[in-house]
């Protein structure tokens, strides 16, 4: 990307250190928050701008003159679109005049109460994380208080949501779909559903559960993942994947986080953007990027073809974002480095560049947003894609998000049951505060109903499996050949 504007030096940086060596606590009425993106004068040569741009289609024929408000990277695919994948008419995308978001009352309100409470050592880490909630920082000084106000970002404390998309090969204008439900819940820094801001019946010191559900490809069908982030940061996440192709529960260590996940070309830290412990990172805070964002995208218009790698349809607006780079502290971890260009507004990284080991540029993610009504009936701005840009391999992932809820209550009891009920045997686990306690496998399955149905009504194997599953059969099926077969398998 172009040269960032450089960090205000000087006084600033006397207050600051100050602020550490003598805390100050400051009243919940001198917090300001909600804030804009811009100040009154840089929006007012923002809406100039938009007097000539806003409403103006984007392609490769005029990207150049809008290319500074851009990553470099996507400019590239702008500019020769054949190369990824693109329709007949090409790629483009409309520039939109900037709106700025308000965040939820919740947000707002826990923001103006905790962030004056903020408690931090000497290296800027908060001390008191369960006793607060809100972005801590709402006028961020260094990379490490941006990157914690990003991952106080709860996204309404609970969500539930579907991913579909495909991992995209424009060289072979081919598509493989994967379709995942997938569900979070945070136990602190809750600011939408009581008890807020934490849970305080939490014995394990869980900061938030993930619970990911797989439906395609078709050979990880009924995969299921879940994954629990300690409070401690010292702590690995404790994960578990339920492998239906085996029928077994794998414990999962911290080093598979850098696994592929389901076959796509993320990584399970890439979630969310970033979803590893803040504290597994350096930050450097690099000042400010006036960058176009899909901030207010209707997912509906996106549209694509198979091999397509970029959409058409993207609706971007300027915003001023903050820029931070974070450096893993394990030397070996799969990326060098990754760049966060975060929206000062919500604190969700929209771009992000990745650079792998040797350093070379890699991959770069953008992560659209639009309005969702909460189940508080409030307004949440909120993921709505995923995209994905491997500029290594010119590969590709487009991922469209179904929120199904927000911020709705959930239980926090951690007891999960899973059975795998196959052909000719079944698997029953039990998951008591992620710990196994529990597993069998019995020689009992569906073969068996199979077989029952063949004897009971004289049809042959393959006669009898498409009854089985497609129904048909006398009126006397469920009480005397199914509910015994039920009645024998929870026996």
């Amino acid at each position: 990307m172009d040269a960032y504007k450089p960090i205000k030096q000087g006084a600033a940086i006397v207050i600051t250190a100050a602020i550490l060596l003598f805390p100050v606590i400051l009243s919940a009425e001198e917090v300001i928050f909600p804030v804009s993106a811009y100040s009154p004068e840089e929006l007012a040569k923002v809406r100039t701008w938009e007097k000539t741009w806003a409403g103006k289609k984007i392609d490769k024929s005029n990207i150049d003159e809008v290319a500074e408000f851009m990553p470099e990277s996507y400019v590239g695919i702008y500019k020769d679109p054949d190369k990824w994948g693109a329709p007949p008419e090409g790629l483009s995308f409309t520039i939109v005049p900037y709106k700025q978001i308000i965040e939820t009352k919740g947000m707002i309100e826990a923001t103006k109460k905790y962030s004056p409470l903020v408690k931090t050592d000497e290296n800027g880490v908060i001390l008191n994380t369960t006793e607060i909630a809100g972005f801590p920082f709402p006028s961020p000084k260094t990379g490490l208080e941006i990157a914690y106000n990003m991952d106080f970002q709860t996204r309404g404390d609970t969500y539930k949501m579907i991913w579909r998309g495909p991992v995209i090969d424009p060289k072979a204008r081919t598509d493989r779909m994967s379709d995942q439900e997938f569900t979070e819940m945070y136990f602190i820094h809750r600011v939408e559903v009581d008890p807020k801001p934490a849970i305080l019946k939490n014995p394990k010191g869980f900061h938030k559960g993930q619970f990911l559900h797989v439906n395609l490809p078709a050979e990880n069908n009924n995969t299921r993942f879940i994954s629990m982030r300690f409070i401690d940061e010292t702590k690995p996440y404790l994960s578990y994947m339920f492998m239906a192709q085996y029928r077994r529960i794998q414990r999962m260590s911290q080093a598979e986080r850098t696994n592929a996940l389901d076959g796509t070309d993320m990584i399970y830290d890439d979630g969310n953007m970033y979803d590893g412990n803040i504290l597994s990172n350096t930050y450097t805070y690099k000042g400010k990027k006036e960058l176009l964002l899909a901030r207010h995208q209707d997912i509906n218009n996106i549209k694509r073809i198979a091999g397509q790698g970029l959409a058409n349809g993207y609706t971007f607006e300027r915003c001023n974002t903050y820029v931070v780079e974070a450096v893993n502290k394990d030397p070996d971890y799969i990326y060098s480095k990754r760049v966060w260009y975060i929206d000062p507004e919500t604190y969700i990284i929209h771009w992000q560049e990745i650079y792998d080991e040797l350093g070379r540029f890699w991959k770069c993610f953008m992560q659209p947003t639009q309005d969702f009504k909460t189940e508080k009936g409030e307004i949440k701005n909120f993921m709505a894609a995923n995209v994905l840009q491997d500029f290594q391999r010119t590969h590709s992932g487009h991922t469209t998000i179904t929120t199904e809820k927000i911020s709705h209550k959930v239980s926090p009891k951690i007891l999960i049951a899973l059975v795998d009920f196959g052909a000719s045997n079944t698997t029953f686990s039990v998951l008591q505060d992620m710990r196994v306690v529990y597993t069998r496998d019995f020689s009992f399955g569906g073969q068996q109903l199979t077989e029952e149905i063949m004897r009971t009504y004289g049809l042959s194997l393959e006669d009898a499996g498409r009854a089985k599953k497609e129904g048909g059969l006398p009126s006397n099926y469920q009480p005397e050949v199914l509910d015994p077969f039920i009645d024998d398998m929870t026996q």
